[in-house]
C-alpha cells in the first residue's frame, strides 16, 4: 500500500480529534482516513506519482552506490531480502495512487 503514518487531526467527518491513517505513495500523500468513523479523503496525484517514481527510478543505483559504500557487507546481505519485495511494494503503490483516484473522480460526480 506504500508507508502508512498515524498522526492526531480533527475529522471533517465527525468533527472530532481523531487518529488518522495516512497513506503515500513515495513522497506524495494519497489518502487520508479517520480510524474512529472511516470518513477518507482522497487525491488524485497520478501525474505528480511518475514524476516522483521517475526521480526515485533515475536516482536509486546512485542511492544504491551510496548504501553499498557506507556499508557494503550490510547493503549485500540485505539484498536477497529486499529486492523481491521491491517489485511487489511498487504493484501496491501503483494500486494506491490509481484506486485514490477513481475514489476521487467519483466524489467530484456526486458533488
Amino acid at each position: 500500500m506504500g508507508t502508512v503514518e498515524h498522526v492526531t487531526l480533527v475529522c471533517t467527518g465527525c468533527g472530532q480529534e481523531t487518529r488518522h491513517e495516512l497513506a503515500y505513495a513515495g513522497r506524495l500523500l494519497v489518502l487520508t482516513t479517520c480510524t474512529r468513523c472511516g470518513n477518507s479523503i482522497e487525491r488524485d496525484v497520478r501525474a505528480r506519482y511518475l514524476a516522483d517514481l521517475r526521480q526515485r527510478m533515475v536516482s536509486k543505483p546512485g542511492r544504491m552506490l551510496r548504501r553499498f559504500r557506507r556499508h557494503p557487507l550490510a547493503f549485500t546481505s540485505s539484498l536477497p531480502r529486499t529486492a523481491p519485495a521491491k517489485p511487489l511494494e511498487l504493484i501496491a503503490e501503483v494500486r494506491l495512487v490509481w484506486r485514490a483516484a477513481a475514489d476521487a473522480r467519483r466524489a467530484d460526480r456526486r458533488e
